[in-house]
């Protein structure tokens, strides 16, 4: 008996771990498969353009700026080019302030490269944009001082130039993503990892299995990095509604979406975990006194959030947090953060309809 419930463990970490890697392999092919085409491009111009006879830092750069997981690839190139072009001033007018004939001792070119790298990464973070600004000007003012400028210094920036300019052509330009399907796909996994924990609660009322809901109180915490990729979401979808012609020509419906997201979100977030923190530890407690009405109203918000997921159609009738009935004080923690997700839940509900409608009619006006 001991052997098969090891076995049927292991059998279920491996399923979860294959369907994470599945998962992460399909997020990241296209951006992995990219940013190696974008390499060898910007290796293969810089020769052609200035001649350069191993262009390193122009394939680094393409690939810096497309590699996989990063919220906006446009971000990332414009703060790539400051920062090595900061990196690359501070560290020639260390050399022009500080000669090599001046510093006879070897700490003193310790030093001097120390206060040049010190100094690159205060004034790029002053910029008050990306952290790879800042790593960027530390990173060349190191170079520029331990190769000298006529290796690390305009030779570095000409192929910085070529792969930023390779890494905006893709990312701007040839490959740039559909911002408003970049929202939708950071609400969708958000809505469905709710969905999922509200379903684990009822099952630990049903069964009255404390594990459970303590397993349930785990995937809405869980559930966070789906709300800070939906944030992300968000910020690279106006960036690219601005930036980009693609997000242009979608700019309205970006807005939209990211006015429905943007605050709503992070209150339905918030007020699912504090009903899991207050489910879990009544569960804990006293598992038998659960209010008339409460599995009820868990199965439908737990529909109402895979509706919003796209999993389900449309719930035709509600069952209002409001009518759980006799609440025990222990369980009223839970009741009420349950009433302010379902409250949540039915504006995201009413926007979501407007949304469609509003598709709807377009669709019909083109036609």
């Amino acid at each position: 008996m001991c052997i098969f419930a090891v076995s049927k463990k292991g059998s279920l970490v491996f399923s979860i771990v294959r369907s994470t890697l599945n998962n992460r392999f399909a997020q990241a092919w296209r951006d992995a498969a990219v940013s190696a085409i974008a390499a060898g491009i910007a290796w293969v111009l810089a020769i052609w353009l200035f001649g350069h006879p191993h262009p390193v830092f122009a394939a680094v750069t393409a690939i810096v700026c497309l590699s996989p997981g990063l919220p906006s690839h446009g971000k990332q190139a414009v703060g790539l080019m400051l920062g090595v072009a900061t990196g690359i001033v501070i560290g020639e007018a260390a050399f022009f302030l500080l000669p090599e004939g001046l510093l006879v001792p070897d700490g003193l070119s310790l030093l001097r490269l120390t206060v040049a790298t010190f100094f690159s990464i205060l004034i790029a973070a002053a910029f008050g944009q990306a952290a790879v600004v800042a790593i960027q000007a530390g990173c060349s003012a190191v170079l520029v001082l331990a190769l000298g400028p006529h290796s690390a210094g305009l030779v570095r920036l000409e192929d910085v130039v070529v792969g930023v300019t390779v890494g905006l052509f893709f990312s701007q330009v040839l490959l740039t993503p559909n911002p408003v399907r970049q929202i939708d796909v950071a609400a969708t996994d958000l809505f469905r990892g709710l969905s999922r924990s509200f379903e684990d609660c009822v099952e630990a009322l049903k069964h009255q299995n404390t594990h459970k809901a303590i397993s349930a109180l785990n995937r809405f915490s869980a559930a966070h990095a789906s709300l800070i990729a939906l944030s992300a979401g968000i910020d690279s979808a106006r960036y690219e509604a601005r930036w980009s012609l693609r997000g242009r020509l979608a700019k309205r419906s970006v807005v939209e979406m990211a006015a429905r997201y943007d605050r709503a979100a992070i209150r339905l977030y918030a007020s699912s975990l504090l009903f899991g923190e207050a489910f879990s530890d009544v569960m804990r407690k006293n598992v038998e006194s659960a209010p008339e009405g409460l599995a009820d109203c868990l199965v439908d918000v737990a529909s109402r959030c895979a509706c919003l997921a796209g999993e389900k159609s449309s719930v035709a009738s509600h069952t209002p947090a409001s009518e759980v009935l006799n609440a025990p004080p222990e369980w009223e923690p839970a009741v009420d953060h349950l009433r302010d997700a379902s409250r949540i839940l039915e504006g995201l509900e009413v926007l979501h309809l407007r949304s469609t409608r509003n598709a709807a009619t377009k669709t019909q006006v083109h036609i």
